[in-house]
């Protein structure tokens, strides 16, 4: 049975997620891979929040977010492998993710994204202007 899921990410999860990191547009310069240490951080650090997506055990994906001090989330990646992209497993993380921040008391959520997430992130009805790299916000409250 291939069952799906998206679940908190564990320090075993670590290497995996780093690995991801490693295409476009998150590998901007091969001469400086991200620091394995500040994924451990969004891993294992209270403040920061981060969710996988997995199948039968294999890890397809992850979002990773960290609380600021105004009390909304900054989601720092949201990162699907290339083979599996286009096939929803994003958004299914980002839903997760906002249930998890709503029932935690996160007020908003901030992205910033490169045009090829901002479809994703119009979707999810976050605001933006249309710059190359774009600043998304979405308040968790309803706006009546």
């Amino acid at each position: 049975m291939n069952t799906n899921s998206v679940r908190k990410a564990r320090i075993e999860d670590i290497d995996i997620i780093h690995k991801l990191l490693d295409m476009e547009p998150f590998k901007y310069n091969d001469e400086i891979p991200y620091d394995r240490s500040w994924i451990e951080q969004l891993v294992m650090n209270d403040r920061c929040l981060t969710l996988v997506y997995e199948t039968g055990g294999q890890l397809k994906g992850f979002i990773s977010g960290e609380k600021m001090v105004s009390g909304a989330v900054m989601i720092w990646f949201c990162a699907v492998k290339k083979e599996f992209q286009h096939k929803t497993i994003g958004i299914k993380l980002y839903y997760e993710f906002e249930k998890v921040c709503r029932e935690t008391g996160v007020n908003a959520i901030l992205a910033y994204g490169y045009k090829t997430s901002s479809d994703m992130l119009d979707r999810l009805k976050f605001f933006s202007n249309e710059t190359t790299y774009r600043e998304f916000y979405k308040p968790l409250t309803d706006w009546e």
